[in-house]
């Protein structure tokens, strides 16, 4: 499996310097640099299985941009990264104490750095156990176990005493669950959008706003928005649209 290394820091010469420290430690991890929260933000949605982070609290002078605070908040949101090692690397932050209270992070080293500081600190992150792909086990039709990653599911539409659930493997059925209940056993990253479906917002791609349907990632269907549930999903997609 790919080994994805995430770094964010607004400073170019600071960025370049901390992915080659990262990449002298190990040969096998795919380092990926962001100068500002959007690059970030989009590398987590086009990569999987980071295991590790290095943030920047204060990127810029613009108090109306996201930082790396918002950022570890973000990802914290994700079950996948609810452990996973943080190291923050700052100056001066008047962040610094809400972000350790907030965000659990592994370990902060203060700018100006020791290379060798930061080497150590990589290395033990690299110890670090990664967590496996989130599971769902439920009971399915005719007393057969459905398991399945979390992951693999696009959205779960309600139709009678049925749920389907629309994976990348094709389609599974269930009778024993109503659609608030299967809510309640999903990651935070599915969505109600209606009465009759749940999305994953990891295969979201768009919001038709005229005809109020989701569009997914692979999927031709145009899921409905029901009028309950379209505010919630515009506070959900504006800040990272």
């Amino acid at each position: 499996m790919e080994k994805n290394i995430l770094i964010l820091e607004d400073d170019t010469a600071q960025l370049a310097k901390l992915e080659k420290l990262v990449i002298n430690t190990s040969s096998d991890l795919n380092v990926l640099c962001c100068k500002n929260y959007r690059e970030a933000f989009n590398s987590i949605k086009m990569h999987d299985s980071f295991i590790f982070f290095i943030l920047d609290i204060d990127l810029g002078d613009n108090p109306d941009s996201k930082d790396g605070l918002d950022f570890a908040r973000y990802i914290r949101l994700r079950p996948e990264y609810e452990f996973t090692p943080i190291l923050y690397i700052t100056g001066v932050s008047d962040r610094l104490e809400e972000a350790l209270t907030t965000t659990h992070c592994y370990e902060y080293i203060k700018k100006p750095y020791d290379d060798n500081s930061v080497k150590e600190a990589v290395i033990k992150m690299l110890r670090f156990p990664s967590s496996g792909p989130q599971k769902l086990d439920i009971q399915g039709i005719n007393g057969i176990r459905i398991r399945i990653e979390t992951e693999k599911i696009a959205y779960i539409e309600s139709i009678g005493h049925e749920l389907i659930l629309h994976t990348e493997n094709g389609i599974q059925l269930t009778k024993s669950y109503s659609i608030k209940s299967m809510e309640a056993l999903l990651p935070d990253h599915f969505l109600r959008c209606h009465k009759s479906y749940i999305i994953n917002m990891r295969y979201y791609t768009g919001f038709d706003i005229s005809n109020s349907t989701v569009h997914l990632s692979g999927y031709k269907e145009l899921i409905p928005v029901g009028r309950k549930y379209h505010n919630n999903l515009i506070s959900i997609i504006k800040p990272n649209c």
